[in-house]
């Protein structure tokens, strides 16, 4: 948790959006080792990114950079048209934790979605964050669960 609250507050800047497969959430973000020289050179506590970027962020040397906030589930209610089937899943169901152990992740980060009338949506991101959450105290890294209420459509 210092790596994250080393100064008595967090600033997490989220770029995982390419998980949501949604293009729109993209735009500014398609030169991602910019984007992320650019939020290293501003200093937030830390940066919010998949496994796949990660190593932009974690390959830079020193101590003194932001620390790694690692999404580990992926879901498609962010997409423009509404799905019939509405999903979350972790992006490793057996081992949710190796990619941010791996990459030495200070935090991992799950979502919980509250959509009308999607009951098992939210069944699921509850699913997965009990799933995440033993592991989590298994290794002692911290989760954030990240809500997100969304009205119809």
């Amino acid at each position: 948790m210092n790596r994250l609250f080393g100064r008595a507050r967090c600033l997490d800047v989220a770029i995982d959006h390419g998980v949501c497969n949604e293009p729109s959430f993209l735009e500014g973000l398609e030169d991602m080792a910019g984007v992320v020289a650019q939020l290293v050179a501003a200093g937030p506590d830390a940066i919010q990114m998949n496994y796949g970027q990660a190593d932009l962020l974690q390959s830079l040397p020193g101590k003194n950079k932001p620390a790694l906030v690692m999404r580990i589930d992926m879901g498609n209610p962010y997409n423009k048209t509404r799905h019939r089937s509405m999903w979350a899943i972790l992006q490793n169901e057996a081992e949710p934790l190796i990619g941010a152990l791996e990459m030495d992740a200070a935090c991992v980060v799950v979502n919980l979605f509250m959509l009308p009338d999607e009951p098992d949506l939210f069944r699921q991101c509850v699913h997965n964050i009990a799933r995440v959450r033993a592991d989590c105290e298994r290794y002692g890294l911290p989760l954030m669960i990240e809500p997100l209420a969304m009205l119809p459509n």
